[in-house]
């Protein structure tokens, strides 16, 4: 059955063989391979009647006429569902398309680069052969007088790889300030300044649909041409496959935000270069995530294409299917079939939407038929139904920076792992006393395990989505347990009070105690108090001083906001948590994972006795830190001292 499996891709051996053993070990499934070729061939029998072929005599001239045939029907039909008469007219179908997916109850929000931001790059690298396209001597003039969105995508048509190459490179520079929260952009270009400019681009990828993953854009590319055979099931799918493309790569940058290298995940992410070669040693030939499609034109050479990969845009594809289904019911027989495929004569005929939509749209002949989305989705499936969906979602979004995969790191979600205690296992009485209960709490922990990605970066948006308005914050922790009239509590009220009225966010975990002080100050001084709760059995309710606020689920996902990008870190007297949250945020500073900013211990008589210790204990006698560790943090009582701190680095920044 492998071998099946191994001609529908066209993979390479011995790899691709050793890659099914990697799986099969890592997940503990056997015989998942057949499983999925027996599906894939009852699909497609079903299929092939569906199309009024009988499916033990039908020529793969036939199956593919029919296929061609059904995309034909179902082109028409879409057409006139959207209000168009005519399927094939560029000119009245582009707006129509444009309306009908702004019109579907999709969500487009993203986390993109900020116009500003970009005008402020192409400052820095004018595109010279652009402004002189347009008829430009000053980039600044440019930037003026035309549509920011239209002038970055253009510059894919005009400056040349060797540039965007080095433009790309300007993108270390960029910092999560630089991103904001705005809603898709559908553009349809100026047709007269640009389709002399986009020719080339349009005859190359054989459609008039781009995006920029950056910006937030998709793109209807102008062309000389005023008709385009299919053009509806060529191009909306196109778009649809865009939008979830984008957030994606959103939701990948708001998760890499928290690294000190930031800006080089974007060069890398938008660069979108292969991982490394295939790691054979040790039989771990590791799963490659690779960013865009290879095999697309006939002079194109990419052997990773033909090795063990999973691809992001597949998932997009995928998705795009499902909103299509959503906008016409009956186009409901391409869903779920994008990894069908049959051999005839030595290549796949598909019943992937995209690869027989282009093949109607592009005239082409049965022997050069399209099949390269096909052969990405079947990867996609084979990585699926060994590992489970969410790890193939979880790992591509995690790894978009051309990492690989290991299936062999992987948590298999309703799978439990192998290995009991020695110590029961010499005990027969014992093992079985404890079977039952160690499997239901091995259950309960996979269970809680599978999901909290998907719901962390939920998470991570919301917040997110908050914290991104505000350019200088200052994260103030503390104690929930202390009444509101005690020492600390008066002085979180008033450090807070002054910060918000510098001109600083004020955030704090949104409870009781110190963090309703310091939310009350800063709410009192006209600024923005920012609550950041999460959901305790007992304790932690929201308090009433918040501007905004969100309720996280997950520790680690509140924790992670309340470090991100903040201009200071304030610690009033608190217990666990507050301890907690000062070491990890002084770790990681001292290793380097975040930039440094002031670490403020607010109350001497609280915080000498730990200072004493760490230095005694930790620094001097047994040597656990570096003398210098101790510099990280700054124990003071004035809050004169504070503002103080806060305005040199503001300086410094």
């Amino acid at each position: 059955m492998a071998k099946i499996l191994r001609d529908l891709l066209l993979a390479e051996e011995p790899i691709f063989s050793l890659s099914l053993r990697q799986l099969e070990k890592a997940s503990g499934d056997q015989g998942t391979d057949v499983k999925l070729i027996g599906e894939i061939s009852e699909k497609m029998r079903l299929a092939t009647k569906a199309l009024g072929l009988d499916p033990k005599d039908t020529t793969g001239v036939e199956l593919y006429k029919a296929l061609l045939s059904r995309i034909a029907v179902d082109n028409a039909r879409v057409t006139k569902l959207i209000g168009g008469k005519n399927p094939d007219n560029v000119g009245e179908m582009v707006p129509l398309m444009v309306r009908a997916v702004n019109k579907m109850d999709i969500d487009t929000t993203c986390w993109v680069l900020k116009h500003s931001v970009a005008k402020r790059l192409l400052k820095t690298m004018p595109p010279k052969k652009l402004m002189a396209h347009l008829g430009y001597r000053s980039i600044d003039s440019m930037l003026k007088h035309e549509d920011i969105d239209e002038v970055y995508t253009a510059l894919r048509f005009s400056e040349g790889g060797d540039w965007l190459n080095e433009y790309n490179e300007l993108f270390k520079s960029v910092t999560p300030s630089d991103f904001e929260t705005r809603e898709i952009r559908i553009l349809v270009m100026d047709h007269k300044k640009y389709v002399d400019l986009a020719t080339h681009f349009v005859e190359k990828k054989l459609h008039n649909i781009t995006h920029t993953k950056e910006m937030g854009t998709i793109v209807v590319v102008p062309m000389h041409r005023t008709h385009m055979k299919g053009i509806t099931l060529k191009s909306l799918p196109l778009i649809f496959h865009y939008i979830n493309e984008i957030r994606l790569y959103s939701s990948f940058f708001k998760l890499k935000q928290v690294n000190k290298d930031f800006g080089r995940t974007v060069v890398e992410t938008l660069i979108a270069d292969p991982g490394a070669a295939s790691q054979m040693a040790g039989q771990k030939v590791h799963w490659r995530v690779i960013q865009r499609y290879f095999g697309k034109t006939k002079d194109e050479n990419h052997p990773e294409a033909f090795e063990p990969h999973v691809h992001p845009e597949d998932l997009h594809w995928r998705r795009a299917e499902e909103l299509l289904t959503k906008l016409d019911p009956e186009m409901a027989f391409w869903q779920e079939m994008d990894y069908v495929g049959a051999i005839y004569n030595g290549q796949p005929i598909t019943l992937n939407l995209m690869d027989v939509s282009l093949s109607y749209s592009n005239e082409e002949t049965y022997d050069n038929r399209y099949v390269y989305h096909f052969r990405e989705s079947l990867w996609n499936e084979i990585f699926m139904r060994y590992m489970g969906h969410k790890n193939l979602e979880d790992q591509i979004l995690s790894q978009l920076d051309n990492d690989m995969i290991a299936p062999e790191s992987l948590v298999m979600p309703g799978k439990i792992k192998k290995t009991p205690s020695p110590t029961i296992r010499e005990v027969p009485a014992l093992e079985a006393a404890n079977k039952a209960n160690n499997l239901l709490v091995r259950q309960k922990l996979i269970d809680a395990a599978e999901g909290r990605l998907v719901g962390v970066i939920e998470e991570f948006d919301k917040a997110f989505d908050i914290l991104v308005k505000y350019e200088k914050t200052v994260s103030i922790f503390g104690s929930a347990r202390l009444a509101q009239d005690s020492p600390s509590c008066v002085l979180a009220y008033d450090v807070a009070h002054r910060i918000a009225s510098a001109g600083f966010a004020v955030a704090t975990g949104g409870g009781h105690g110190v963090m309703e002080a310091a939310n009350h100050g800063a709410l009192d001084a006209g600024g923005t108090s920012i609550g950041l709760n999460i959901n305790l059995p007992t304790e932690q309710t929201l308090n009433n001083f918040t501007t905004e606020h969100y309720t996280f689920e997950h520790f680690f996902a509140r924790k992670v906001a309340l470090t991100l990008d903040a201009s200071a870190y304030i610690f009033c007297p608190g217990g666990f948590g507050t301890l907690d949250e000062l070491f990890e945020i002084v770790t990681l500073e001292q290793t380097g994972i975040i930039n440094k900013a002031p670490i403020i211990l607010l109350g001497s008589e609280f915080w000498k006795p730990l200072d004493h210790f760490i230095k005694s204990a930790l620094s001097d006698k047994f040597q656990t830190i570096a003398k210098g560790d101790t510099d990280l943090y700054r124990i003071t009582d004035s809050i004169d001292d504070i503002l103080s701190l806060l305005g040199a680095r503001e300086l410094v920044a």
